[in-house]
């Protein structure tokens, strides 16, 4: 993994879990859907950052290119 991707992987899960972390505090969905949503979004940054930190592919870079 070239420090460039590393680095982009970095701060893609800090983003995550900033979204994450701001999805939880608001009140205009259901306390279930915050916290799911909060959850999956916290769960795919932290694997991000830590893939960063090790130097392999995240969860995310592994389902391959989408149609």
């Amino acid at each position: 993994m070239s420090n460039s991707a590393r680095i982009f992987s970095a701060v893609f899960g800090a983003l995550l879990i900033g979204v994450a972390l701001f999805a939880l505090f608001q009140d205009h969905l259901s306390f279930a859907w915050r916290l799911g949503g909060g959850f999956l979004l916290v769960l795919l940054g932290s694997n991000s950052l830590w893939a960063a930190y090790r130097g392999k592919a995240s969860w995310l870079s592994r389902l391959g290119p989408l149609p």
